[in-house]
């Protein structure tokens, strides 16, 4: 009698994703950083469990991290591709395709409040740059939340304490933090954050001005042992949740919403839980293991 109870009951689920036209899928996020990194621990289970719960798992999200599928620089291409369908996407990895969105997360924002960038970077680039939507349409893709991280940091493998000697420093640097290193003597180097942490084990580069999660998101700690504690500005060059065009359209009415319902706590968590809350206890944990520069002495 049980066994026929749940063969009842598969047939009468069957029927009904049938009859509604419905067919279970599992979709795959690709991304290049490491499953321990914070959004993919703090923030997109969000979006993941909450879909799988709401669309009675008619849509479920595979995560597939560390650079499987896709490498920083070509995730965009490889949603456009359906290679994956989204991804962790750098509109500054890619200015060429997304020229508008680039120039915008390209802006440096003195200060350190992550969350008011995480917010403003939003509403424009969904709101107030139609240059943004049809670029991201062109590329065969949908742009769903974005993030700023932390304030950056310059992370280095030698003490710092003053331009002079930051004056030929390579620093991996992107979007407007280029043009800050130049103006500081030192030399942009451009690459991943996931490619740094061999550039710097191998002295191949000097620093890395950065997130102080970074520290152990790329496993930096172990190499940048110097931290000169000042801000250097906000920038937000992630877009967390970025879908193919063609999946997303493929989905319902309601296995959309139900995406749009939980990406305010994707971007939220993104913000607060992967970046700001985490930087104090790495710093904490991070002294204990190298020197720290002081309040940005001579910088």
């Amino acid at each position: 009698m049980k066994h026929f109870k749940i063969m009842a009951f598969a047939v009468a689920a069957a029927a009904l994703l049938a009859a509604t036209g419905v067919q279970a899928r599992e979709l795959v996020y690709g991304a290049w950083v490491s499953p321990k990194h914070g959004v993919m621990v703090d923030a997109l289970p969000h979006m993941f469990k909450g879909v799988a719960k709401d669309t009675n798992g008619a849509v479920t999200w595979k995560l597939v991290a560390g650079g499987q599928l896709v490498k920083g620089k070509n995730t965009l291409a490889g949603i456009r591709d359906g290679l994956i369908d989204a991804g962790l996407a750098i509109s500054v990895f890619t200015p060429k395709n997304v020229p508008s969105t680039a120039i915008l997360h390209s802006t440096l924002i003195a200060g350190n409040d992550n969350v008011a960038v995480t917010a403003a970077q939003n509403e424009t680039v969904l709101l107030d740059c139609p240059s943004c939507t049809a670029e991201w349409k062109v590329n065969n893709a949908v742009y769903l939340a974005g993030y700023a991280p932390t304030p950056f940091k310059l992370m280095c493998r030698d003490k710092i304490t003053n331009l002079k000697e930051l004056k030929g420093k390579k620093v991996r640097v992107t979007g407007g933090s280029v043009q800050l290193m130049k103006m500081a003597g030192a030399t942009p180097v451009s690459m991943t954050p996931a490619e740094a942490t061999t550039a710097l084990q191998r002295g191949t580069i000097d620093c890395v001005l950065g997130a102080v999660a970074w520290l152990k998101s790329y496993g930096y700690q172990d190499v940048a042992k110097h931290l000169i504690d000042y801000p250097l500005g906000v920038i937000g060059p992630a877009v967390s949740v970025a879908i193919n065009r063609k999946t997303w359209l493929g989905m319902t009415d309601a296995q959309r919403k139900a995406h749009i319902k939980y990406m305010p706590m994707v971007v939220a968590q993104s913000a607060l839980s992967a970046y700001l809350f985490r930087d104090n206890a790495i710093l904490a944990d991070a002294i204990k293991v190298g020197d720290r520069a002081q309040g940005g002495t001579g910088i």
